[in-house]
């Protein structure tokens, strides 16, 4: 038997690559910086700052204890008893808490140097800035001693200066006019000399209604009686 002739071979066609399909790209959401509101134009009135007034002129030395008079009365006015009793005086500044009660805390430039038999407070004033503004006196010794009457709420000048003052300690018609000099030696010879933490006070109140005389006084701690008499 004859042979079949073999088939013919299909001949390959070659194969196309395969393209890869591009891969989708992710575009990373970014937070986008939003646009800056627009400011809305609206007219400010710009108001100018006033020039501040100079300040006050003051002396070289601001410091009360600095005061060329106060340094020469604490050095002349030591601690303890003159006018024959009629003054107790004290370190400087020791009854600045009743004083600042009584000045109802205006203490700047004060400072209380003691107190009377009766009660009341002795207290050195600088005035220095005062004579600057005013212009008057010396404004670098500018200076007075003062008494608050507790009795009557009220102050009173014992001497426009420190020379003043001193010399009218040992007057008789200051001593009368100002620290009750009778008064005082007649309760005294009645009632003793006080203890250093005593005066002598009106009972009832001189605020109140009381008398003054030497019968309506009493020996009374002098820290107590303050209280009392502010609170009248």
């Amino acid at each position: 038997m004859a042979r079949r002739p073999a088939p013919a071979k299909k001949k390959k066609t070659p194969k196309t690559p395969k393209t890869r399909k591009p891969r989708p790209t992710t575009t990373l959401k970014t937070s986008k910086s939003k646009p800056k509101p627009k400011r809305a134009t609206t007219k400010k009135t710009v108001t100018r700052a006033k020039a501040r007034p100079a300040p006050k002129r003051t002396t070289k030395s601001a410091r009360l204890e600095d005061h060329p008079a106060f340094i020469s009365l604490t050095k002349r006015l030591r601690p303890g008893s003159y006018a024959g009793g009629l003054l107790v005086i004290t370190a400087p500044g020791a009854l600045d808490d009743a004083l600042h009660d009584w000045l109802m805390g205006n203490v700047a430039g004060r400072r209380s140097i003691g107190r009377t038999a009766f009660g009341e407070l002795l207290v050195f004033r600088d005035l220095r800035e005062r004579a600057h503004e005013l212009g008057v006196g010396d404004p670098e010794r500018e200076s007075d001693v003062a008494l608050i009457d507790v009795h009557f709420k009220k102050m009173t000048v014992l001497g426009n200066s420190i020379e003043a003052f001193l010399d009218s300690l040992d007057d008789a018609d200051f001593q009368e006019a100002f620290l009750r000099r009778s008064m005082f030696a007649e309760v005294k010879r009645r009632l003793g000399p006080c203890a250093p933490n005593e005066c002598y006070g009106f009972v009832p109140a001189l605020s109140l209604g009381g008398s003054e005389d030497a019968a309506s006084v009493q020996r009374l701690d002098w820290r107590v009686h303050q209280s009392i008499l502010l609170q009248t």
